[in-house]
């Protein structure tokens, strides 16, 4: 370890030293193409927070539907094995409850984002 210590001193202090960059102007334009691009436009917070979690909330239920499909797998190549087959079927029954879960949460933050844009328009 003793003989890495310099190199790792001068990768540290090469990190550290300021490097110029040439970083590109983002005008007004950029900004507005971005938001027209996004589909927030002159949306309000609690909006922007439900797209937020929404994304969120379907990333998830792709993650519980994989985890439905790798309990079908193993239940599926188990050969029998009780023990395997129980462990498949707490996993799909936990991935059941988990997108029962997350379609609950997405429905109650579609309820809210659609009553919070009713209240400010």
């Amino acid at each position: 370890m003793k003989k890495y210590l310099p190199l790792i001193g001068i990768v540290l202090m090469l990190a550290l030293v300021a490097m110029p960059t040439l970083a590109q102007n983002l005008d007004n334009q950029f900004l507005a193409n971005f938001e027209g691009n996004a589909g927030i436009g002159n949306a309000g917070l609690g909006h922007i927070v439900g797209k937020i979690i929404k994304a969120v909330l379907s990333v998830l239920g792709l993650v519980a539907l994989i985890i439905f499909i790798v309990a079908g797998f193993q239940w599926m190549t188990s050969g029998g094995n009780k023990e395997k087959i129980q462990g498949a079927q707490k996993l799909m029954g936990s991935a059941v409850i988990g997108l029962v879960i997350i379609v609950i949460a997405y429905a109650a933050t579609n309820f809210i984002v659609d009553t919070l844009s009713n209240v400010t328009e």
